[in-house]
């Protein structure tokens, strides 16, 4: 499913009806008529049978209009409120209003808010904004948003939730709290990030007459992850495969009081399928990996009883980075000025793939060009802050725009980049996905120590990066939707994830 900005709604708008000649009362005639079989499914789910429409004097009020024309013929009352006044209702919206005057509508102007009696009302339809509002909700706006969330009735909201940022998801001062959004011919981004996505209850994605050449103005690539991977990717392993064929991971993590991260990391990659799973560890904190783990191997690394790798444990490293099809890096290691060159010097010796993540990140920050000296592709895993220290930047500068930020980001570091958030986006060459499993259980202690572990999992196992990021977030996202009946949100440990994950992983495998 595609996504975009409201600058590329607006472009994709202007190219459909001036270049290619689509009128703008067609595609509003379908996307009304498209709100209002949504509006009659619920009308019919709930046994109701009048619905009130708040229609603003731009595109969405005009959709209103719409659906108010074509569910006058199937329910019981229809009402309308324009909460501008007549005069002001311009362009295709107007055409449609003019309709509804024609079959008698009933169409309220300018009421205020508090003096409308909903006794009687099923589902409210919030036609009041688009997708093209800037700053914070004021106003005549502001006080039927705030009304309409007051009033505990279904709201179906046309295009996107009023009040919520079309471009980041962030709600502008108030916005309506909706049960199902129908949005118009894509995505757009505030729909698919919290907390526009929260807002938006159930979103219906409806085609309302773009051709395909309509989206040929827009370059950009931004698409929710789509499950067809899985299922193409996660077949299950050849008969005559073995445990060196299905991928041999070395992962560096862990130090004193965090060694559970450098577990959890290590046990992923072989609940996600790897076939040799190698833990290189502090020396000193060895006994503890070894009775944590039964079937990882460990590799002690000279530390001097610090419990933190040190320049010097790089001595005892190179046959293992030689072994191995990929290397993860981070979970754990502590933020010692000893450790940030101890990875420094890993990035040098390693030829292989890499997942770099947490701890292993702070020495970029600042100086993403310090990814000159990794020798061959890798994944990056920040969350937000994270994200914004390796580039330079205030944390603010990815909520305002994530999908911007995601693009440089790539385009700074050449890699896979694996945004962690609410969605956790994955960015590669020009290409962002976003991922469409997982809820907010998923903030708890080690969760993004397992996400690195299957990442490795299925670099691994040869998968292409960018596949095997796409993979690793959301299979770990649906371990934690397959949980949510049993953890909830609060009880979900990343624990639990092991336990989950193969058969998440096994579901595909006998597709």
């Amino acid at each position: 499913m595609r996504i975009f900005s409201s600058r590329e709604a607006r472009s994709i708008d202007r190219h459909a009806i001036d270049d290619l000649g689509i009128s703008g009362e067609y595609l509003m005639g379908n996307a009304g008529l498209s709100v209002a079989e949504k509006a009659m499914k619920m009308l019919l789910e709930s046994g109701g049978s009048k619905a009130l429409i708040i229609a603003g004097k731009g595109n969405n009020g005009g959709d209103g209009y719409v659906a108010a024309l074509k569910l006058v013929e199937f329910v019981k009352d229809v009402c309308l409120i324009s909460t501008s006044p007549k005069d002001e209702i311009k362009g295709d919206a107007k055409i449609f209003h003019d309709r509804c005057v024609e079959q008698e509508i009933e169409i309220q102007y300018e009421v205020e808010p508090e003096s409308f009696d909903t006794y009687g009302f099923n589902l409210i339809i919030d036609g009041l904004l688009g997708t093209g509002i800037k700053g914070k909700v004021k106003g005549v706006a502001r006080k039927w948003i705030d009304w309409i969330n007051q009033t505990r009735l279904s709201v179906l909201a046309i295009d996107i939730p009023s009040g919520i940022s079309a471009d980041n998801g962030q709600v502008l001062g108030s916005a309506i709290r909706a049960d199902a959004t129908v949005t118009m011919g894509f995505l757009k981004q505030g729909l698919v990030i919290n907390p526009g996505a929260e807002y938006a209850g159930e979103v219906d994605l409806v085609d309302i007459g773009f051709p395909e050449s309509a989206f040929e103005v827009i370059s950009s690539n931004k698409v929710v992850f789509d499950e067809s991977i899985a299922v193409e990717y996660l077949k299950k392993p050849p008969s005559n495969t073995y445990k060196h064929r299905q991928g041999k991971v070395f992962i560096l993590s862990g130090s004193r009081g965090f060694t559970g991260a450098g577990c959890l990391t290590a046990e992923a990659a072989l609940r996600t399928g790897a076939g040799l799973v190698i833990a290189g560890v502090p020396e000193s904190l060895n006994p503890i990996f070894e009775e944590k783990l039964t079937e990882v191997i460990t590799a002690p690394l000279p530390d001097k009883g610090m419990g933190r790798f040190l320049n010097e444990s790089c001595t005892k490293l190179e046959n293992h980075l030689d072994w191995c099809d990929v290397v993860a890096i981070g979970p754990g290691i502590g933020t010692d000025h000893t450790t940030m060159e101890f990875v420094e010097k890993v990035f040098e010796m390693c030829s292989k793939p890499m997942v770099i993540d947490a701890d292993a990140l702070i020495p970029f920050h600042d100086k993403p060009d310090l990814l000159k000296k990794v020798k061959k592709e890798c994944i990056l895993t920040p969350h937000h802050g994270e994200a914004a220290a390796f580039m330079g930047v205030d944390k603010q500068t990815i909520i305002d725009d994530p999908f911007r930020f995601m693009k440089e980001m790539v385009q700074a570091t050449g890699g896979v980049v694996v945004l962690k958030g609410a969605p956790t986006i994955v960015g590669f060459n020009d290409t962002i996905v976003i991922n469409s499993s997982g809820h907010q259980g998923l903030a708890t202690a080690g969760s993004g120590d397992v996400l690195t572990g299957m990442i490795a999992g299925f670099v691994g196992q040869k998968l292409p990066l960018e596949i095997a990021a796409q993979l690793g977030v959301f299979i770990h996202g649906k371990a934690a939707d397959t949980l949510l009946k049993t953890r909830g949100y609060r009880g979900l440990l990343a624990g639990d994830l092991l336990q989950t994950i193969p058969s998440i992983i096994m579901s595909y495998e006998l597709c």
